[in-house]
């Protein structure tokens, strides 16, 4: 059934793009694709696209944004002109810092570094930027609604990758809630499943090759893999169609940060071996304005880079660049790539810089060779029907020829407008959380408990004497397993536990993870402790050790639930696992 809610806010925060959408109840009703989404426009030439640079440009204070996409790039190239630029803060593509691997430190104290170096609290400038995406959509829903509407009225849904930890979802909901979103009022949507629930209602007419296939024509039983190619991250899983038309995810999310970046990065350190790391940091520093626009410039050309394609490719570059080069090496450009290992694939005509396709082809191969090998070993197997593409990077002529020339036996749809497909999707599970109806966990989660120590079974070294006894500590506590498939929303198995000092007020719950399918201690190599949950337990004449603590924990929702409940007095706690410290 759909939420009752009049109106789902979509935010798409992305790793090089991020835009808004919105859609009420009734449009959602009698087409479940129709939302309203941003038109965002670049400023120079005519350039109008549904998503806008994640770009931040913050005051000196470092307190205020001064602007945000498009426009904090316009701006930044201003300042440059106009002096004084030196003093603001400017970021790109700063989400990749929440990217991290199982155990790895994320908190409240993570500081990011700006393009020229200097550093915010990274948790301000998430939420700078996700408070002027919101800010922006509440402008235009209230031209249209003459006013009716504050963000407390809207369920609004903020996206992540699905590969992402827990610690990275809750800082990201944290930045939200700063941002002004009413925690309660707020969800956390995965971007594959998003993209996922969005494409069920799409035609056959809505994909780019409209070759009779779309994933809306799926029958009950049907699997599929959703590639979620972004900027910073590559996320993929395996979906079923329910009989309900529900969808279940059969194998859990994986992927790596193998998505768009990293063509930037092999084109950046293919300029940094054209013109040396001195040359091109100094270019940088002294004149943004050029930096700029040499970047924006590729981003247009990555986009267009096609394997059938023969033809040179050209793309121009700032004369400041090659003027710097020339002044600090004493001879032409020109004439030193002629000599250099690039003499038969690169030449320079002026400001040209003219290439045989290979030189820019092979910017992708590090990236695709990633993506292909994770598809590969997800497909083996798993009885898929097709590879549903979706997110910016899918739009690559790239990416999409490597996906269809390695899996030639399988349906390969690629949504029109595959780099929104996440933001409207958003909308869709906004309206009908429950269309995601199963999970497969990542991991294996659990306690940090203690047991009676029994000798010979268990290592002195982990024997503790308590009220009750002789302990065995770090015993993990298993509640569920890795790729255990779970009900979304439903508490998994209940198991209790005893406090182990009689003065006990309180009961701490340590969760850990691991890739492990039955640890026994959670000092083993690979488990990795994720946070705490803690309730209290009042006061009572009986022995605090003899009462039981209930705890059941629900993984299987986009973020972890812990429900605790002291069986003597009835108290319970219903709390969300502190991942950040």
């Amino acid at each position: 059934m759909a939420s009752k809610n009049l109106l789902i806010g979509a935010i798409d925060f992305g790793t090089t793009y991020s835009g808004w959408a919105f859609s009420f109840l009734h449009e959602y009703e009698s087409d479940p694709t129709k939302a309203s989404v941003k038109q965002w426009n670049s400023g120079s030439g005519t350039l109008t696209t549904e998503k806008t640079p994640t770009v931040a440009l913050i005051d000196p204070d470092g307190k205020t944004l001064t602007a945000f996409g498009y426009d904090a790039e316009n701006k930044y190239k201003d300042l440059t002109d106009t002096g004084g630029y030196e003093n603001y803060f400017f970021f790109r593509r700063f989400k990749m810092a929440l990217h991290k691997k199982l155990g790895e430190k994320l908190d409240r104290h993570l500081t990011l570094e700006d393009e020229m170096g200097r550093s915010l609290l990274a948790v301000d400038v998430f939420s700078l930027s996700i408070q002027y995406l919101m800010k922006d959509m509440m402008k235009v829903v209230n031209s249209r609604l003459s006013g009716n509407f504050t963000q407390s009225d809207i369920r609004w849904v903020l996206t992540v990758p699905a590969i992402w930890t827990d610690g990275a979802k809750q800082f990201m909901r944290e930045a939200a809630v700063q941002a002004g979103i009413d925690n309660d009022m707020l969800s956390i949507a995965l971007e594959p499943e998003a993209a996922s629930l969005f494409c069920r209602h799409l035609s056959v007419e809505s994909t780019v090759d409209q070759k009779g296939v779309s994933v809306s024509q799926f029958t009950a039983g049907t699997r599929y893999l959703v590639l979620d190619a972004g900027g910073g991250t590559i996320d993929t899983t395996v979906h079923e169609v329910g009989v309900d038309g529900t969808i279940k995810e059969i194998r859990a999310a994986d992927g790596g940060g193998w998505g768009g970046i990293m063509v930037d990065r092999e084109f950046k350190n293919l300029l940094v071996d054209i013109f040396g790391t001195e040359t091109y940091n100094a270019f940088k520093k002294s004149e943004t304005e050029d930096w700029l626009d040499l970047w924006r410039d590729f981003e247009v050309k990555k986009r267009s880079v096609d394997p059938n394609k023969d033809s040179r490719i050209n793309m121009k570059l700032p004369l400041s660049l090659i003027n710097m080069y020339e002044e600090k090496r004493k001879s032409k450009l020109a004439i030193a790539i002629d000599a250099s290992k690039y003499g038969k694939s690169i030449s320079f005509a002026g400001d040209k810089m003219k290439c045989l396709p290979t030189v820019f082809q092979v910017l992708f191969n590090n990236s695709i060779d990633s993506t292909i090998s994770l598809v590969k070993s997800l497909v083996m197997g798993a009885n898929i029907k097709a590879i549903l593409m979706v997110g910016g990077y899918s739009e690559s002529p790239m990416l999409q020829e490597a996906v269809k020339s390695s899996f030639p036996e399988l349906d390969i749809i690629i949504p029109i407008g595959a780099s929104s497909t996440i933001l409207r999707g958003a909308l869709v599970y906004g309206h009908n959380p429950k269309a995601i109806s199963e999970r497969k966990l990542r991991y294996t989660y659990g306690v940090k408990t203690s047991h009676e120590f029994k000798k010979g079974e268990h290592p002195e070294s982990k024997r503790k004497t308590y009220d009750t006894g002789d302990r065995c500590k770090d015993i993990f506590s298993k509640h569920v397993e890795k790729n255990e498939v779970v009900k979304v929303g439903e508490p998994q198995t209940r198991q209790s536990y005893h406090p182990v000092k009689r003065n006990q007020t309180s009961v701490t719950f340590p969760i850990y993870a691991t890739e492990q399918r039955n640890p026994t201690y959670t000092d083993e190599v690979g488990c990795k402790h994720l946070g705490n949950v803690k309730i209290e337990i009042p006061s009572s004449s009986a022995d605090p050790t003899t009462r039981n603590v209930w705890v059941s924990l629900t993984f299987s929702g986009t973020e972890t639930i812990v429900d605790a409940e002291d069986e003597m007095s009835g108290k319970k706690v219903k709390a969300s696992v502190n991942f950040l410290g």
